[in-house]
């Protein structure tokens, strides 16, 4: 089961490296930085923050600690925006590819 999961209501893309997260609810959508989606994709995929932290260190050159800190803002910035399930093992995160383009 997953650290943590999106709400219902959220849509995450991140076909390019770069993220970003619709709120469908709102209209609004938050861009995301490499190193965020990256974060956010570990703690969708891990089921533990040491899971979590382990990963990330095979792909950053940083300290436990640091990870860790990094996790909680993030997470933290997703609840303040009410992105987050509530209940992370009832959650299904949405992810969409890339949009064809209409001719």
């Amino acid at each position: 089961m997953p650290l943590i999961g999106l709400a219902r209501h959220v849509v995450f893309d991140d076909t390019d490296g770069a993220g970003v997260i619709l709120d469908t609810r709102r209209g609004v959508y938050l861009s995301l930085n490499a190193t965020a989606t990256r974060m956010l994709r570990t703690a969708l995929a891990c089921d533990s923050v040491a899971a979590a932290v382990a990963r990330l260190r095979e792909d950053f050159d940083a300290d436990e600690e640091t990870l860790t800190a990094g996790l909680t803002r993030l997470t933290a910035r997703l609840g303040e925006h009410a992105l987050l399930e509530k209940d992370a093992n009832a959650a299904a995160p949405r992810r969409r590819g890339r949009r064809k383009e209409s001719r």
